[in-house]
């Protein structure tokens, strides 16, 4: 239990009264421990502090003493631990802008040794970082305003039993316990530690000499601060007793909670060679055991190569292929026909990837509709196919000539289909090209948007797919941009020209959109695949993220 703020002392034997204020990964355990960081996340931040601020008698430098004791442990992760954690007397809570790794929680890049934080902290760090001049990987320092210490040194202690001085490491899971003692008369701050339950030594691990009146205000909070960067380790404080009149009360180390425990690794067992057995015998136990055990591991690798082999080859389905079937070559036929992948069976690369040689060498034009094949792999120009009206190029459903524009253009239509939520051909309705164009000369082409997204995405990214769709749609295929083109412009590579309404490729795309489709009958040319699901996760993102 906790004495109150008002009589300036505390001390805590466990957290469970405490009531501290608790921020990032810190958090306290049913028994009572307070855990500051875990092995469990990279590059984050635990903090825990008094939620009351103390004053601090600034105006009489001789009269400012504090006295602090706390036990601590610092559980690393397979031998590596975090970057450490800290004891922190800090003018305020917010440590948003903060970081994590060697910033201990405390400053960040903009901030760390300014003195206008007026923040005085006892690190214990546990990784080496050069640019703060530490002196190894295992110190603790006395740190003003800032991560460059004013003094350090590896943890050590007088062992009264031995005679002579020993190591710590701050990151061997042990408890330990640390001293910090400031006299405002002899403008002293002592630094000492030892094992928990080993008395409070004598000589001290750090001394520094400096006024603290001249770095602390009148109200400061008093807490931990811990983080982790790639290494990750758990970090405790089993108990904590703070004093600003008069040395902190001595911990009860029989009252703090305990660690969890350790994780066990199992060993395997030494290899024991059973006796052969005499003519007549029977096989000892051992041995039929270790067949039963060999044949387990044998029957467990077969089936997770199994499994990772159909991995390898599953496919996934969408909804609407569920319905109408697969519209596509299964991945499986696709890597035996590439051969794995291989260089050597590359044709050619796109805007969208690599062109394998999917055995005949016949091209196939995708229509972003559902299409159904009669004649497969006949004569891309003769076979007879439905496709869907709206997708298909002009100059396609006139003479019937796959070209790279007319994926261009059935690409456009897709992108102005998924902007407006409206078929590129409805009945009833005017066909989307004309609908945006319209927008667009009433002034606000945005009104062309699907009202479904209620507003929530970025407007100069849905403008631009709009534009797009429509320079990708014009009848002259000779004006549409490349695919590559079309790349470059979704990812923010080159800048969509400038295009006004009455620009002359918007106005004779107006002109010829409607008369475009005037004459098509059925059936259509040869169509034989569809939009995939990550080219239209593109167009969302870009919309809706603002990409």
């Amino acid at each position: 239990m906790a004495i109150p703020q008002d009589e300036n002392h505390f001390i805590y034997h466990g957290f469970n009264e405490a009531k501290l204020h608790l921020d990032g990964m810190a958090k306290i355990h049913p028994n009572g421990l307070l855990q500051l960081t875990n092995t469990t996340s990279q590059f984050e931040i635990g903090h825990a502090f008094y939620p009351f601020p103390f004053k601090f008698n600034t105006s009489s430098s001789q009269s400012l003493s504090f006295s602090i004791n706390f036990v601590f442990s610092i559980v690393p992760n397979n031998n590596y631990s975090g970057h450490g954690m800290a004891f922190v007397i800090s003018p305020s809570l917010d440590f948003s802008k903060a970081m994590a790794t060697q910033h201990l929680g405390l400053f960040n890049n903009s901030n760390n040794g300014l003195p206008t934080n007026h923040i005085l902290a006892v690190e214990l760090d546990t990784v080496q970082t050069t640019e703060y001049y530490d002196i190894n990987g295992n110190h603790v320092g006395i740190d003003v305003n800032g991560l460059r210490s004013n003094d350090s040194a590896p943890p050590t202690y007088f062992s009264d039993k031995e005679g002579k001085n020993k190591t710590l490491q701050l990151a061997s899971g042990i408890p330990i316990q640390i001293w910090i003692d400031y006299n405002g008369t002899e403008k002293l701050l002592n630094v000492k530690l030892a094992p928990a339950g080993i008395p409070k030594p004598n000589t001290p691990l750090l001394s520094a000499t400096f006024d603290v009146s001249e770095i602390l205000l009148d109200s400061m909070y008093v807490g931990f601060s811990a983080s982790t960067g790639t290494r990750v380790s758990d970090q405790y404080v089993l108990g904590w007793s703070f004093s600003t009149s008069g040395e902190a009360q001595s911990l009860d180390i029989s009252k703090l909670p305990s660690l969890p425990p350790a994780p066990i690794v199992l060993s395997p067992p030494p290899s024991i060679s059973p006796p052969t057995p005499k003519a007549g015998e029977k096989a000892e136990p051992v041995v039929i055991v270790s067949l039963v055990a060999v044949a387990v591991v044998v029957i467990t690798i077969s089936g997770a190569v199994y499994i990772v082999m159909k991995k390898k080859y599953e496919e996934v389905y969408e909804d609407w292929e569920r319905e109408y079937g697969p519209q596509r070559f299964s991945y499986k036929n696709l890597y035996k026909a590439t051969k794995g992948f291989k260089e050597k069976e590359l044709i050619g690369q796109g805007g969208f990837g690599k062109v394998y040689k999917d055995a005949g060498l016949n091209g196939k034009l995708g229509d972003f509709g559902l299409a159904t094949s009669y004649d497969r792999g006949s004569n891309p120009e003769t076979t007879n196919l439905v496709g869907t009206v709206g997708y298909l190029a002009p100059e396609f459903i006139r003479t019937g000539r796959a070209t790279t524009s007319t994926d261009v253009f059935a690409f456009g239509a897709c992108m102005l289909e998924v902007a407006c939520g409206r078929r590129p051909i409805e009945p009833g309705k005017v066909n989307l090209v004309t609908w945006v164009i319209d927008c667009w000369k009433r002034g606000d082409i945005l009104d062309a948007c699907d009202p479904r997204l209620e507003g929530l995405y970025g407007e100069e990214q849905m403008e631009m797919v709009l534009k797009l769709g429509l320079f990708c749609s014009h009848p002259n295929p000779e004006v549409r941009p490349g695919m590559r083109q079309v790349m470059q412009y979704l990812d923010g590579d080159a800048t969509l020209p400038h295009m006004t309404p009455d620009n002359s490729v918007i106005a004779s795309l107006a002109a010829s959109n409607e008369a475009s489709y005037s004459e098509i009958t059925f059936p259509l040319f040869s169509i034989e695949s569809n939009i995939s699901t990550r080219t239209i996760s593109t167009i969302d993102s870009i919309i809706l993220d603002g990409r």
